[in-house]
């Protein structure tokens, strides 16, 4: 679909063969912003804006709006046309540029209306939290005044519009839409249930064993979770399919989305050879040219000193450090979303039943512009309980319209909890601007260098007054509402805990029995978080090194826990001799499991692992739902849980056995290694079929991927090992597309001695040298300094350019 979008919008300007002949190549050098220079511009005192050896940017104002006006203006610099599809993105506008592949993703994005609650969220905003908006989307305009504009828009013949407070906050939205709900999730279990049975699909979500890792170690006497509520609604999968599939074309272009998970840890100065706490984090998101993540250092003298990534398009620091603290996230996937099952006046189409009354919903007209056609227009139907979703796609087979609620609906001001973070100065002023960050949830971990180390959940969780979350719920009654938030002192947390260490990656927090609400069903598999605690555990004073290695480690517990399980199985098989070897290469791989890429082991079971998984579940689902089931993640747990279980409940009936679905999973999984890596087994590599491209959105063009993208390379690592490389497991398996776009680590004895690196460079901008200068860093293990002090900064500043008041 892009591809041929993108053919067309590129040849209407230059033809392929100039972008990729020298003059092609001039023309993007022209559109390069300066990095040295200087502006008369709307600040109130000089600002300077350094850069160092990486293009990191290094802000130097004397206010804070003036600091905030440098950020926005530093972000469009090296990251416009990021920010400009990002804003498009979140507003329904990407048919515009790019023509009616994209009118479905947009009346999506239309439908959930992030930027229009955005925009409602500005007049909601106090007199600082939009004064500070306004100095970051002035900076950005007043880079716009500048002739050096990226050379996408010459591409697209558009120029850019103003940047508004509304574009900040829709992008911020945009990432609580992709790492905090479960509306897919509800879809899918509702086709599957259709499907199989409703009891049958609630076993694919696998509770956590009583062994595996959790946050939270403390115990105490409190109710379980609510049982599974069974609804009355149906979907087919194909509607499940089309929804989803609108959902993902905003991937193509390389905006920001879809979460693997995330790691960070903290250790206390008790287990630290420098005596300080270490903190470390690293966030996985989509692996892109350019990163979803920006660099920046912000100072202001007595209120800002702070180093770290955010979003482009966004100001402050999302996770990083500054001179008395430091912290990081990892994502809950917390359930903040509903689907409610409306019951619509047949006589008025915009009248929803609500308790034996019907309701007038609110109508919008919708207009999508769309290149090269005419505009689309639709009704966006927003019920007491959210937009009707089902409408997204005409004409989809489902039993009832579906409305979805939301908790980012309410209004959030999560930039401003951000900034009063950049600026605490100890546990207390950072925990009081965390209770204001509110989606999407976060596990939060933070180190300080007085000592302490901590651990609390960030976000609002709503308290539902009936069911679990789980399925769609009637919407013309109020037994199924939200009567709460979950309070701040009853969110998980703990302060300076015994153990002297606490380590996220997605996993459970604390076990039901200690917990009174429901956070979430989706939790990430456990290894991630068991193999940082063996670590942790394994020495008994730790360094920055130390925290560098975890990041980088490609230990397989998955594989500790599942080949055993296999091999008694296969070993009575009759197999040919490439089976034969493949086996004995696992079974040795086994006995000390890395998913390392110049090994066969990891590729035989990352291919088994995933041929079985299509055994035991794709028979039952069928394709569409297969692949929407492997798209939610849920399969890895409940896969490994089935093959724990002696008599899984999702295998009774079908007539195929455990051991069957084993067999015949590694017989194919050797299928399919040999037609993808040769017929020898010794010679297969994991880097063979695992293999990394930093991809751009112009990468599916031949020959324009040989400039924008950077890759392939051969790369470790899967979706379970703490150095993340999670693969494709249905289109172009084994493809790495997520894992950890910025790593970064710390010691409190001197934060000014952090290190971080980042996948490709600070610079969007293809023909700069900070496109992908950090890219060999990254893949190589290497760590850079992130230049903290003021002498150190001044010693590796290669790029200065000033921002000067306008005066008389």
């Amino acid at each position: 679909m892009l591809k041929k979008i993108m053919i067309t919008s590129l040849s209407s300007l230059l033809g392929l063969t100039a972008v990729v002949s020298g003059g092609g190549y001039w023309y993007v050098q022209d559109s390069l912003a300066d990095l040295d220079g200087e502006v008369l511009t709307a600040v109130e005192k000089p600002v300077r804006l350094l850069r160092d050896e990486y293009g990191v940017s290094h802000l130097y104002a004397e206010t804070e709006r003036d600091l905030l006006f440098a950020q926005g203006f530093a972000h469009a610099q090296d990251r416009l046309w990021q920010m400009e599809l990002s804003r498009r993105g979140a507003a329904g506008r990407l048919s515009e540029l790019f023509g009616e592949d994209l009118v479905t993703t947009d009346r999506m994005y239309r439908t959930l209306g992030m930027h229009r609650v955005a925009e409602a969220a500005v007049n909601s905003l106090d007199a600082t939290s939009k004064q500070n908006l306004q100095a970051y989307a002035d900076g950005v305009n007043a880079f716009l005044e500048q002739k050096d504009m990226p050379f996408e828009y010459g591409i697209f013949s558009i120029d850019p519009e103003p940047w508004t407070i509304a574009d900040s906050l829709s992008i911020s939205k945009m990432m609580a839409w992709d790492l905090g709900g479960n509306m897919f999730t509800e879809l899918f279990l509702s086709a599957a249930g259709d499907q199989v049975g409703r009891e049958k699909a609630l076993t694919l979500i696998a509770e956590y064993a009583p062994q595996d890792a959790r946050v939270l170690k403390e115990s105490s006497e409190q109710a379980p979770a609510q049982a599974a509520q069974a609804s009355p609604f149906s979907i087919a999968p194909e509607a499940v399919a089309q929804l989803h599939q609108a959902k993902a074309g905003l991937k193509e272009l390389g905006i920001p989305g879809e979460s693997l998970g995330s790691n960070n840890w903290v250790v206390s100065g008790n287990k630290s050879a420098s005596g300080k706490p270490l903190l470390a984090n690293d966030m996985h998101l989509s692996l892109q040219a350019p990163s979803v993540f920006y660099q920046n250092h912000l100072v202001v003298p007595n209120l800002y000193n702070v180093s770290g990534v955010i979003f482009p398009g966004v100001p402050g620091v999302i996770v990083g450090h500054n001179d008395k603290l430091a912290w990081g996230f990892t994502n809950v996937y917390p359930d903040v979303q509903d689907l409610y099952i409306q019951k619509p006046n047949p006589n008025n189409p915009h009248q929803f039943e609500y308790m034996g009354k019907y309701e007038d919903a609110k109508v919008i007209q919708e207009e999508i512009k769309v290149k090269g056609g005419d505009p689309v227009r639709f009704e966006n139907i927003i019920t007491r309980q959210g937009p009707i979703i089902t409408d997204i796609v005409e004409g989809i087979p489902v039993s009832a319209p579906l409305s979805l609620k939301w908790s980012t609906y309410e209004f959030h001001d999560e930039i401003s909890a951000m900034l009063a973070m950049n600026k605490a100065q100890n546990w207390e002023q950072f925990e009081t601007a965390l209770q204001r960050f509110s989606a999407p949830a976060q596990n939060v971990v933070y180190a300080d260098v007085e000592g302490n180390i901590a651990y609390q959940l960030a976000g609002k969780i709503p308290v539902r007054k009936k069911g679990d979350g789980l399925l769609p719920v009637p919407g013309w009654t109020d037994e199924f509402e939200w009567t709460s938030y979950i309070a701040w002192e009853d969110l998980p947390h703990t302060f300076n805990p015994e153990q002297g260490f606490i380590a996220t990656a997605n996993n459970k927090i604390i076990a039901e029995a200690d917990d009174p609400y429901l956070i979430t069903y989706e939790w990430a598999a456990p290894y991630r978080a068991k193999r940082i605690e063996e670590m942790i555990e394994a020495k008994d004073k730790l360094t920055l090194a130390d925290m560098q290695q975890m990041q980088l480690d490609w230990k397989n517990l998955q594989a500790v826990q599942n080949v055993p399980l296999w091999l008694p199985i296969l070993e009575k098989g009759m197999w040919n001799k490439a089976e034969s070897a493949a086996l004995q290469i696992l079974k040795e791989w086994a006995k000390d499991p890395w998913d390392n890429p110049d090994q066969a082991g990891p590729a035989i079971y990352h291919a088994m692992l995933n041929k079985t998984i299509e055994q035991v579940y794709q028979p039952q689902l069928g394709e569409e739902l297969f692949y929407e089931y492997v798209a939610t993640g849920l399969s890895v747990n409940a896969f490994d849980t089935l093959m724990l279980d002696q008599s899984p409940k999702w295998l009774a009936g079908t007539g195929l056995t455990k051991e069957q679905a084993v067999e015949q999973g590694f017989r194919a999984a050797v299928a399919f290694l040999q037609e993808r890596a040769g017929a020898e087994p010794a010679k297969w590599t994991w880097g063979d079929v695992h293999q990394l491209t930093f991809r751009h959105a112009f990468g599916d063009i031949k020959p324009l991927h040989l400039l924008f993208d950077d890759g392939p390379y051969p790369y470790g690592g899967s979706h379970v090992t703490v150095n993340a490389a999670a693969y494709s497991r249905i289109d172009n398996p084994f493809r790495a597309g997520f894992g950890a776009p910025w790593r970064f680590t710390i010691d409190m004895a001197d934060p000014a001695a952090a290190e971080d690196v980042m996948e490709m460079g600070a610079s969007g901008q293809l023909g700069s040298k900070h496109y992908k200068d950090q890219s060999h860093l990254w893949l190589d293990g290497k760590y850079k300094s992130m230049y903290f002090r003021a002498e150190d900064v001044q010693a590796h500043q290669v790029n200065e350019y000033k921002l000067l008041p306008i005066t008389n």
